[in-house]
């Protein structure tokens, strides 16, 4: 067999790259007076609405980048939703998007076929997010000539800021050159409870994964892990689809969300300055208040209504002892009390409850064991320390939303942490930032060109997350923005950059398997690395819908887990089968071996020799940026070392002596994850992966020698398949 001739010259640094961009960009623009360009990085609820309050506002020529991996804009995870049954938590009198028009919401649904909505009217959240995304339009077509809003659709995955500018970096390969940015990141993903990370991702769901609730029997039981509003959420949409079987909840103290009921307004009783500074000092006058109330017939909504103005003050006030008190005593009761659900969802639950369908528990979940066909759970109650065992068919984590940046698993926040750009909360909520939403920086300095509003302000202003507060929010950062600008002339405040490469990350199900599509925009030449037999029409389908032309099918290793799609992609495109070099396989058209580059037009790629997963193992460097690592390295783990050569050893000094030598700030992008992961970078994985993270070599071998994991079931039928490079009849089963 024809080895395959490479060029092995030197690639062009990500800095020569950047700064050769920009000389060639330098005089794209010659306006007298170029437009300033702003940043929002993330175009849900909180992003598109200060992007809005700019259009709405601005007097002087600027860019708006919104930048949003989602098509859509407005929706985020709260309006996303495709369920009718999940309604806003908040009446439509009350969820207006601009503080200075309180009927903005209501006008705008009975101008669009919603006559019989009522100020107390609690409407589907899909609906809400339409509102969002039409606000957005209006503010858009009624901006001033030279105001512009662009949305751009990709994912910033880093930061880098220059003495009078900001550089972002985009995963598709572009960078903007802004004068500001706006960090508008919304909800991180809930973390999964620790006993639930041993179980198999077949039975644990994310609650807004789209197959949380999918393909369940009537006689199946589920265990929804959280008893807030995503609880509740879960629970009408199985109570939605007519789920039948048994539904379970817990958390630690096993609290259910109360619902609304129509209230008068309370008077104000409590004053910001005068009023205590720990946390039983305001529950003992809040509780006060309450038996006051009481007497006077007004339910205890009103009173918690009357405080809600000031709790940011209250809250600051306190010192950092009393927060944390606070957060390990009141916190639970605080929350279930101040974020209310609608009268018709309350309903539903108290129905399921009543009817024996629906049960919830308080303690905390020690283990779990797979059994045939389900999980068996046990959870320690509270108060009274006996285990209770669960046999579930399903888990949802429904533990709602992770704002600790200190343990959020996201390119961006690792970027900006790397370089000293944010200071996590010490309360472990969200980042520190000033009174106006600018970012304080590790050494506490007050950022001039980051700013951010909602959910990453929780530990400074506790009550951040609902629509009144980030709406005033919104507002508020839009005029600070624009009143700090200064139009720069002759001068270009944005470059984007035109793509070096096209990149996509498949997913087959399956087998966990990520296949990557890497092309050239220009050539629109493709390659697809790792591809899987079982989706090749879906790879197919990508690359006509792209309209490219698949050159290779580029292969890291030979796979015991799935077969490779190559020789059924050759056959139908004609494109040419590289596999690493010493695998033994046959029918290949080229191999690769460790320090080879390919090059295709704009795109190259490194091979880097990374045995001990198989014995001639490669990962993949695309254009110095994106690193593809097979089964050498995952997110948080590692392939094993147990068969086809493999050598713990020798895989511990690949990774750490090749892979670990890179930037950090490279991407990692995997050829399997089982937890719904998708990306890391070198920086993440060298100080987080517990295979590798503080592990000398002998420690790492012992490891890996102990792991225990059974061989893949189709492994003698799939090695000889694709060392042929997948010539095979039939599609076989997999245990991954």
């Amino acid at each position: 067999m024809r080895k395959f001739q490479f060029i092995g010259r030197k690639l062009m640094s990500r800095k020569q790259q950047v700064q050769l961009t920009r000389s060639m960009n330098n005089n794209i623009l010659n306006l007298t007076v170029s437009p300033v360009a702003i940043a929002i990085i993330g175009g849900g609820f909180s992003g598109s609405l200060v992007a809005a309050n700019l259009l709405r506002n601005a007097t002087i020529p600027l860019s708006i980048k919104l930048i949003e991996r989602n098509s859509e804009v407005g929706r985020g995870v709260a309006y996303g939703t495709p369920v009718d049954c999940h309604l806003l938590n908040v009446p439509a009198g009350k969820m207006s998007a601009y503080g200075d028009e309180p009927n903005h919401f209501l006008n705008w649904l009975h101008r669009n076929g919603y006559e019989q909505v009522t100020p107390s009217t609690f409407v589907p959240r899909r609906v809400y997010g339409d509102y969002v995304q039409a606000t957005l339009k209006a503010a858009q077509l009624n901006a001033a000539a030279n105001v512009q809003l662009e949305k751009i659709v990709d994912e910033a995955i880093a930061i880098e800021t220059k003495p009078n500018s900001t550089i972002i970096y985009l995963s598709g390969g572009q960078y903007l050159d802004v004068q500001k940015a706006v960090l508008a990141l919304g909800n991180f993903p809930a973390i999964l409870p620790a006993p639930l990370a041993v179980l198999d991702n077949r039975y644990v769901k994310d609650a807004w994964s789209a197959d949380a609730i999918a393909d369940l029997n009537p006689e199946d039981a589920i265990l929804l892990v959280g008893t807030g509003l995503t609880m509740a959420d879960a629970v009408v949409a199985l109570h939605q689809q007519g789920f039948q079987g048994q539904i379970h909840t817990v958390s630690r103290h096993g609290l259910m969300p109360c619902s609304h009921k129509s209230t008068t307004p309370y008077p104000a009783f409590i004053d910001g300055e005068t009023a205590p500074k720990t946390a039983r000092g305001l529950l003992h006058i809040v509780r006060q208040e309450l038996r006051e109330a009481l007497t006077q017939k007004h339910g205890w909504r009103a009173v918690i209504d009357a405080i809600r103005p000031i709790i940011p003050q209250l809250w600051q006030a306190m010192p950092l002892p009393e927060q944390k008190r606070f957060l390990r005593h009141v916190k639970a009761y605080w929350e279930v009390h101040r974020h209310r659900i609608a009268e018709g969802i309350a309903e539903i639950l108290d129905a399921a409850m009543e009817s024996g369908q629906l049960s919830h528990y308080a303690g905390r979940i020690q283990s779990c064991q797979e059994f045939e066909n389900g999980v068996n759970v046990k959870i320690c109650e509270r108060g009274t320390h006996e285990d209770i065992v669960l046999q579930v068919k399903r888990i949802v984590n429904c533990t709602g939303a992770n704002c600790d940046y200190r343990r959020l698993q996201h390119p961006l926040v690792a970027s900006l942490q790397e370089q000293r750009l944010i200071r996590p909360n010490r309360l472990s909520m969200g980042i520190d930032t000033a009174s106006n939403g600018a970012l304080i920086d590790a050494d506490g300095n007050t950022s001039q060109m980051l700013y951010t509003l909602g959910t990453p302000r929780k530990g400074n202003l506790w009550e951040t997350t609902a629509v009144p507060e980030i709406r005033s929010q919104a507002a508020n950062l839009a005029q600070e923005l624009l009143k700090s600008l200064n139009p720069k002339p002759y001068a270009t405040t944005f470059l984007l950059r035109k793509p070096a490469m096209l990149f996509r990350q498949l997913f087959d199900k399956e087998s966990s398997t990520y296949t990557y599509l890497i092309a050239d925009p220009e050539s629109k030449t493709a390659i697809l690395v790792d591809p899987v037999l079982e989706q090749v029409e879906r790879d197919l389908q990508v690359l006509r819908q792209l309209g490219l032309t698949l050159r290779y099918c580029l292969e890291t290793h030979i796979h015991a887990d799935h077969i490779t799609g190559t020789d059924r992609l050759r056959s139908l495109t004609g494109c040419l089968g590289i596999v690493p070099e010493n695998t033994g396989a046959t029918y290949a058209d080229r191999y690769i071996a460790g320090g080879n580059i390919l090059e295709l037009g704009n795109v190259q790629i490194q091979a880097i020799a990374t045995p001990g997963h198989t014995d001639s193992h490669i990962s993949y460097l695309v254009n110095h940026t994106h690193l593809l690592t097979g089964d050498a390295l995952f997110i948080r783990g590692c392939g094993r070392t147990d068969f086809q050569n493999g050598d713990a050893g020798s895989l511990y000094d690949a990774v750490t002596q090749k892979l670990f030598t890179l930037p950090d700030d490279t991407l990692v992008y995997p050829g399997h994850d089982y937890q719904g992961q998708t990306v890391s970078t070198i920086g993440e994985e060298k100080s987080w992966n517990p295979r590798f993270a503080g592990r000398s070599r002998n420690q790492f071998i012992e490891l890996m020698k102990n792991l225990n994991l059974p061989q893949p079931k189709k492994m003698p039928e799939v090695v000889p398949a694709n060392q042929h490079c997948g010539r095979v009849l039939v599609a076989l089963d997999y245990q991954i």
